[in-house]
């Protein structure tokens, strides 16, 4: 009895950050239901304290043994890394919606709470081994990001948006649960470890290896792999699963998009990463289901050409800045998945380098464009014209992160490339390497265009009103972006600490 109470509480205890981000979640739906939507600061200030919280909370336990929680949830330094990503994602999206001058001051509580109830499900989908629970994680950051997306329920625009988003997002989901239940079919477990025949994994039942399906199922085994890679690739917008990103990130508000953009995507590469890391690349992993990984890296390596190519020749074609930053989105998930391609640490470490370098650039963009649009009240490249001369710190900032999106040295981006070529070079994927520069190349045409706009326009009659949190901000983030290109160590050494996955235990 008191040995079942102690597993129950150190259960408990592993679990304390989704267990805070729970409570201040349910903390300000009472708080927005008794003080009917009237102290939505209040509400968004206990929102960021939550997230505070829980972020300290994972800081504490980050050099913790891995361990898992009630045999379900894997509490490990590389779910802490997309956890505190998670957190730091949503604590400025938060900042985004308090500063976005369009956006209601009052009975808009429940922003922040599908905003804390979407990292929820990002917290324990990128923290299992059990594909279930990544499954419902998925579904809960799915239902929170479908209503976040037609937030403004009175635009036609944020009603069609979440419209796509369901639809779309709903058949990728059955896709994807098809795909599972023929694994499970296929080896009786959902557990990505004893699929992989792990040495010391504990199985439910009677299971089957991997190994002894690819041998006798190898076709059923394909489909599965197909489907739920189609699965994981219509939540980072990889091709040809992206088609609904531009009109979703265009019509959702501009800090939902923004989520949509870094958080949400960064989500679906934890668990992809966690997906194909545990399967095909932990040691101990049986000999057949190895190789069977390096089948799956070919396929990634041709999906993140095409998915790079695409979105940067259709961001060429944008007329809309917000636009042009979804298809750039979709062109840098092709840049993440070369880390992928690469099928060992050194590439799994490149591509969480790449995604904590993405977190300060993008969140710099959409911030500048969030911006803008209370200035102009549009999103196009002319709106733009002449103001960088009415807001030039701003404007300024903006084309340091244009220059780390496109991969220009001295700043994060370009690192966060190199490393990506490095780890794809070891492999030789020479091939890829030559795609990801020339389309690096290609992406520098229409991230110019900004700045032309900016700085060699005609000014517009419009007045840049001043926004001094807005603007600290966007200069702390160029500044970041700068330091960290030419001081990479932290992050490096973060992200290499962080690749316990596929560490022997």
């Amino acid at each position: 009895m008191f040995a079942l109470t102690d597993l129950h509480l150190e259960g408990f205890r592993l679990l304390s950050p989704e267990i805070t981000l729970v409570t201040v979640s349910l903390v300000i739906l009472v708080m927005d239901l008794l003080g009917r939507g009237r102290n939505m600061t209040a509400i968004a200030l206990v929102s960021l304290g939550g997230l505070a919280l829980t972020a300290f909370q994972l800081v504490a336990a980050f050099n913790d043994q891995p361990a898992t929680a009630f045999g379900l949830v894997a509490v490990d330094k590389f779910g802490n890394f997309f956890k505190l990503f998670t957190c730091g994602a949503l604590a400025v999206v938060i900042f985004f919606v308090m500063s976005d001058r369009r956006e209601k001051s009052t009975h808009i509580g429940e922003y922040y709470f599908l905003l804390l109830g979407a990292g929820i499900g990002i917290f324990f989908m990128v923290g299992t081994n059990n594909l279930l629970l990544l499954v419902l994680g998925l579904e809960l950051l799915s239902l929170s990001s479908y209503s976040l997306a037609g937030f403004h329920k009175g635009e036609k625009r944020s009603a069609e948006a979440a419209m796509k988003y369901i639809v779309f997002g709903g058949l990728s989901a059955g896709v994807m649960v098809y795909g599972v239940s023929l694994l499970y079919g296929l080896t009786g477990t959902l557990n990505l470890k004893v699929m992989a025949g792990v040495a010391g994994a504990v199985g439910e039942g009677h299971t089957v290896s991997l190994a002894a399906a690819v041998t006798d199922s190898p076709g059923a085994v394909a489909a599965a792999m197909v489907l739920i890679l189609g699965g994981f690739s219509y939540k980072i917008s990889v091709a040809p699963f992206h088609f609904w990103a531009p009109d979703v990130y265009e019509g959702a508000p501009t800090p939902v998009t923004t989520f949509l953009a870094v958080a949400s995507k960064a989500a679906g590469f934890g668990a992809l990463l966690r997906f194909i890391g545990v399967l095909f690349m932990s040691p101990g992993t049986q000999e057949a289901v190895a190789a069977y990984g390096l089948q799956v890296g070919q396929l990634v390596a041709v999906l993140a050409a095409v998915t790079m190519t695409i979105g940067n020749l259709a961001a060429l074609r944008q007329e809309s800045v917000k636009r042009m930053l979804a298809y750039s989105s979709v062109a840098h998930a092709g840049y993440i998945l070369v880390g992928v391609v690469a099928m060992d640490k050194a590439g799994f470490d490149a591509a969480m380098l790449y995604l904590a370098a993405y977190y300060f650039m993008n969140l710099g963009a959409f911030g500048f464009l969030l911006y803008f649009h209370g200035v102009t009240g549009k999103e196009t490249f002319e709106s733009l014209n002449g103001m960088g001369y009415r807001a030039p710190l701003i404007s300024i900032s903006m084309v340091v992160f244009l220059i780390s999106l496109t991969g220009l040295p001295p700043s994060v981006g370009f690192y966060g490339k190199m490393t990506l070529i490095y780890a794809a070079w070891d492999k030789g994927i020479n091939w890829l390497i030559i795609c990801l520069l020339i389309n690096s190349v290609i992406s520098l045409f229409y991230y110019v265009r900004v700045a032309k706009h900016l700085f060699l326009m005609k000014p517009s009659e419009e007045t840049a009103q001043p926004q001094p949190a807005m603007t600290g901000f966007l200069v702390a983030m160029a500044g970041l972006t700068v330091v960290f290109g030419l001081w990479a160590t932290p992050l490096l050494e973060w992200t290499s600490s962080s690749m316990d996955l596929l560490a022997a235990r």
